[in-house]
This record gives structure tokens, sequence and C-alpha cells, in this order.
């Protein structure tokens, strides 16, 4: 990066803490949250080792400030990138913000809430379930929670997502096409 682009704030929700703060101090300590599945309804439930966030998406939805369930993705990215905002003292809406998601998973979530009845019987499911389904849709959940309208895009490129977003988001405040990225 140049001298002019430097992170003004970070935010992080994972299986080692709810904060930036306390995820950081995890890794500091060689701290893992790799556990079985037990905070959501999943067929792998206590079969696959996994990073969780342990907290439901009622908590997630209540941390973000939203009344009404989406995406566990979404709910998760709202809070982090409150956390950053915060955490930044930028007033995002004085300037030309844009937001970038590096995101792999997208609504699967809820896919899996759909599928099983789906694959049952395909006149069944509740089809509100898959709409935020591709990784896009919950990008724009995200950059509307935030009020974001000047950019908005997503990566998905497999492990690479987040150091590509980074990149992309250097690129785009160098070329002056905005002045602070997510």
């Amino acid at each position: 990066m140049s001298s002019g682009d430097y992170v003004a704030g970070a935010g992080a929700l994972s299986a080692i803490g709810h904060s930036y703060a306390t995820s950081f101090r995890a890794l500091k300590n060689s701290t893992h949250g790799i556990r079985p599945l037990s905070s959501l309804s999943s067929i792998y439930n206590s079969t696959l080792p996994v990073g969780e966030v342990k907290l439901s998406n009622e908590q997630l939805a209540a941390q973000a400030g939203l009344t009404k369930l989406i995406t566990r993705t979404a709910l998760l990215g709202i809070c982090a990138a409150r956390e950053a905002i915060a955490d930044s003292n930028l007033n995002i809406k004085k300037w030309r913000t844009g937001f970038i998601s590096a995101t792999t998973v997208g609504g699967m979530d809820r896919t899996e809430i759909f599928f099983p009845d789906f694959l049952k019987d395909n006149t069944q499911g509740i089809l509100s379930d898959v709409i935020h389904h591709g990784c896009g849709a919950t990008t724009d959940l995200i950059a509307q929670a935030l009020g974001i309208t000047d950019f908005t895009t997503t990566i998905n490129t497999a492990c690479s997502s987040s150091a590509n977003a980074i990149m992309l988001g250097a690129r785009l405040i160098r070329q002056n096409k905005l002045d602070v990225v997510i």
C-alpha cells in the first residue's frame, strides 16, 4: 500500500471472540475455537468439528440492530462492519464509501433449512429461505444495513477472497474512485 492508504478500523466475530479485540487476544494466546457444531441446526451437529460463532441468529440480529432474521453470513458481516466503522471513528456518510464483501458462503444457512423439506417433496419448503442464497445477495443486505450506496461488490475467490477484497479496495482509493472502503 502507498503511504496514503491505511486501516482506520477493525471488526471481527469469530469462533475465538465476539469482537476484534477478543479475537486478536485469543490469537495471541494460541486459542482455537474448533469444536463440534452446537449452536446451529444442521445435519452435521456433533459430527464435524467447526469454528462456530457461539451466538444465535437472534442474538446476532439484536447486536446488528435488526428486528428480522436474515442470513447468518449477512448478520456476521453487519456486526463486524459496524464494529470496524465505530473503531475507525469515521462518519462514512461524509465520504464516498464502498463495501467489498469477501465471502464464499452467502446464505447457505438458510438454504440448509430449506432443502430437507424440499428434497422430500418439491412443493414443500419455504422459498424465502433461499432468496438470499447467493453471495452477492449477502453483500447487498450488508451494504443496505450500513447505508452504503456509492459502490458495492462481492469477491468470491475461495481462500483468497479477503486478500483480493483488500487489494481492490486499495486500488479504488488510489484511483480516487472512493475515499473509504469497508
